[in-house]
């Protein structure tokens, strides 16, 4: 009996790196957010030919790097649910709902990818059109972050699981 326990837990449950790595996306990508206004204007002093300032190129240098760095860890847990799937919702969706939740999810995936492409694409070969979609993007990608913590908080408040608690590191219920 425990052993069927502890194999449904590893079922319905992300590894602890998955879940590391799920926090250190979410701080790069409000890094990234809190970094729009100041690289933006650095951005603007580029396009007018401009000598950036000390504070403008580590603005873009963070900027470019921090997304280039979720870029990759995003690359990373791709492979890792690939190798190892874990139902949304640890397990708890049904039907239209798991494909919700999942559709969310690979969004993530897709949509990440997307930002670090077009920023790449503006910054270093200056396609302004990828500037752009960039722009869109942020819109996009803060629209999902906002319907994926108020899924969250909907499953701890109104479901009363624990899928909150486990992306936490919270131990699963008994």
């Amino acid at each position: 009996m425990v052993l069927r326990i502890e194999l449904l837990n590893n079922i319905t449950r992300y590894t602890a790196v998955q879940r590391k790595l799920h926090w250190v996306v979410v701080l790069l990508i409000s890094s990234q957010y809190l970094l729009q206004v100041p690289m933006r204007a650095a951005m603007a002093n580029l396009e007018r030919n401009q000598t950036l300032g000390a504070v403008d190129f580590l603005v873009t240098t963070i900027h470019t790097w921090g997304g280039a760095a979720a870029g990759a860890i995003m690359v990373y847990r791709l492979w890792l649910r690939v190798q190892r799937p874990v139902p949304v919702g640890a397990g708890t969706l049904h039907g239209p709902w798991r494909w919700l939740a999942s559709g969310m999810h690979w969004a993530f995936y897709a949509l990440v990818l997307f930002m670090v492409l077009t920023g790449l694409l503006h910054y270093y070969l200056e396609l302004e059109r990828a500037a752009n979609w960039h722009e869109k993007g942020e819109w996009l990608l803060l629209g999902l972050i906002g319907a994926h913590v108020l899924a969250a908080l909907l499953h701890h408040l109104y479901k009363k699981d624990a899928v909150l608690g486990q992306m936490w590191g919270s131990k699963p219920p008994h």
